[in-house]
């Protein structure tokens, strides 16, 4: 492969090894290393992107897409995680790079997590000798991890709605027996909510004091997605009023102090916070998606979790009725 590489991985990151043995030793791969626990660019980042034709991103190291100058050789960003703020992909998209995310190696690993804290809120919301099989299940967010619980909920036998800004390619409503709703349909109906939902600036406060009132009573709430889609006060009045049976966190705040972080001491909260990603599978996963979409793109042809700019819903579009995750717009 000679398609000029340049990989800039996050704080801690551990996918270089697995990186360079599913590239195989034609490949044409520079380190970007900052030496630090946060990403910084290195003095010589500058002269690094200049011979690259494709930039491959660790999470927490996004701010380097700010060296992809619109006149550089760049054609190709791909993110090694699955939560990327959509600022950010934006800007790529309207230089006309490519950009891709590792949604369908990691969304696996991610729903494995999500089903085994559903498991967990159950039991802390004191429902354990019931089935997920004997519940209705609302996924709010139909993208490649929302799909793959979707796919372990029906296995399972339960009763599965979806709300996403987009209608979900039919093959995958059909395949698990579900149909799009409006997101208050959605919370009326579920005696589980789970949220896989994108970084954009509409999903903070998705669910709010609102939402929480149309939610039936003792609903348990799984949020694997962005902290900040949940309101955090609001949470905590709907577990001390009961209204909040259990909050499954599967996600962390990036500050401290943050009030996720109180929010956690509750004792119907469960935090799990460990990373579904950084598991071996998942490593191995992402390295050889990685490897695939860069022989893919050097081909010419479609890499995989390629990243679609996700627009507003305007009067007349099928999702404007339903649309909770992004501002509605007038035609």
């Amino acid at each position: 492969m000679t398609l000029k590489t340049l990989f800039a991985p996050g704080p801690n990151d551990s996918l270089l090894q697995r990186l360079v043995e599913s590239l195989g030793p034609d490949a044409d791969l520079t380190l970007m290393d900052p030496s630090m626990d946060h990403w910084a660019p290195p003095g010589n980042a500058d002269q690094l992107v200049a011979r690259s034709e494709a930039l491959v991103l660790g999470p927490g190291a996004e701010a380097a897409t700010e060296l992809v100058a619109e006149d550089s050789d760049i054609r190709f960003v791909q993110f090694t995680g699955c939560r990327q703020p959509a600022a950010v992909v934006t800007a790529l998209q309207s230089s006309g790079v490519l950009v891709a995310n590792a949604g369908p190696a990691l969304a696996p690993f991610v729903a494995d997590h999500t089903i085994s804290l559903m498991r967990a809120a159950m039991s802390l919301a004191g429902r354990s000798e019931q089935k997920l099989g004997d519940l209705v299940v609302g996924v709010v967010g139909f993208g490649n991890v929302g799909i793959e619980v979707a796919r372990r909920l029906q296995a399972e036998g339960a009763t599965i709605l979806y709300h996403d800004i987009r209608t979900a390619a039919q093959g995958y409503a059909n395949e698990v027996g579900t149909r799009r709703q409006s997101l208050d349909r959605l919370l009326l109906e579920s005696d589980i909510v789970t949220l896989h939902v994108s970084d954009t600036p509409h999903t903070p406060g998705l669910i709010e004091g609102r939402e929480f009132r149309l939610m039936k009573p003792g609903v348990i709430l799984v949020n694997t997605s962005s902290v900040y889609a949940v309101d955090g006060d609001a949470a905590t009045s709907a577990l001390e009023s009961g209204k909040l049976g259990a909050f499954a966190l599967g996600v962390s705040e990036p500050e401290p102090e943050g009030r996720f972080n109180q929010i956690a001491q509750h004792e119907r909260v469960i935090t799990n916070l460990r990373d579904a990603i950084e598991t071996e599978g998942a490593l191995g996963a992402v390295a050889h998606l990685v490897a695939e979409n860069l022989r893919r793109v050097e081909a010419g042809e479609t890499p995989r979790g390629l990243m679609d700019p996700v627009g507003f819903p305007g009067v007349g579009d099928p999702a404007f009725w339903s649309s909770r995750l992004a501002p509605r717009q007038q035609a």
